[in-house]
């Protein structure tokens, strides 16, 4: 199994979950301060504490949860709390291409239908502007994004990989070895 490096999200992508829990933690402060004149308020805060504890990991794992590998012939894509694998048959190598998506604007990731979608990082299902295809997507920029088109009606594949020539040449001496077998 070979791994390839993901480009880290920038600043911005921390900026939704930072504010989120600094909103949280003021509700908390708020509720603490209230709770001489509400003893109930305390009850609250037994079960709001474990849930934002629970949504704070969930975050915080989402985020750094990045990885793409390919194993023998098969892709697999951890992005966030998702996953995605395909056989490499499936991709459409001859179309792949390493795109800049501030100039082919089509292949933006539009609709999110399963995934996150924070400043600066896009992970998982998503449709694209150009004809609303499936798109399965670990994005934290736009600029050196792999493309990997399906084969037929699956979804095409958008990476931020800090080596994106280095999996599409993978991806295509795999496909040239199971044409010679």
């Amino acid at each position: 199994m070979r791994g390839y490096a993901v480009v880290a999200p920038g600043r911005g992508a921390l900026v939704v979950p930072a504010l989120s829990l600094g909103m949280a933690l003021l509700g908390v402060a708020f509720a603490l301060l209230r709770a001489p004149q509400d003893p109930k308020v305390l009850q609250l805060l037994w079960f709001a504490l474990p849930a934002l504890a629970v949504a704070v990991g969930l975050i915080w794992v989402g985020a750094r949860r990045r990885a793409v590998e390919l194993d023998a012939d098969l892709l697999t894509v951890k992005a966030g709390p998702h996953t995605c694998k395909v056989a490499v048959a499936q991709l459409d190598l001859q179309h792949a291409r390493i795109v800049d998506l501030d100039e082919h604007t089509g292949l933006r990731p539009s609709i999110k239908t399963f995934g996150v979608a924070l400043p600066g990082y896009k992970a998982g299902w998503f449709r694209m502007r150009e004809g609303w295809r499936k798109a399965f997507c670990l994005l934290t920029g736009y600029r050196r994004v792999l493309c990997l088109p399906p084969r037929g009606d699956g979804a095409t594949l958008l990476l931020s990989l800090q080596q994106p020539q280095a999996l599409l040449d993978a991806l295509q001496d795999v496909a040239r070895r199971a044409r010679s077998r």
